[in-house]
């Protein structure tokens, strides 16, 4: 088993959660959760002022192959300018 974390920009969740529903995943999770980065890299006022930028992790748990081929599939979908796929493996249910 693997757990699969995407950071995303939040502009983002409603497509990456209905790709997810699309793929056949019906048990996964979303948190809200900040991007920091340098002013230079924010683009809203927003954003400059507060040095951080919406987005929200994905976390699913499954089974290796799947997990590389969705990541896969993200990652052409959206590109990876705004995502960011973190992929551990070795994950045991307690």
């Amino acid at each position: 088993m693997i757990l699969l974390e995407i950071y995303s920009d939040v502009k983002l969740k409603d497509s990456i959660v209905d790709m997810l529903l699309e793929e056949g995943f019906d048990d996964f999770y979303y948190l809200d959760c900040n991007k920091y980065a340098a002013t230079s890299l924010l683009l809203s006022e927003k954003e400059q002022v507060s040095g951080r930028k919406d987005y929200g992790l994905f976390r699913i748990f499954t089974q290796e192959e799947i997990g590389r081929a969705l990541g896969k599939k993200i990652y052409s979908h959206f590109g990876r300018e705004e995502i960011r796929i973190i992929f551990l493996a070795g994950i045991m249910e307690f």
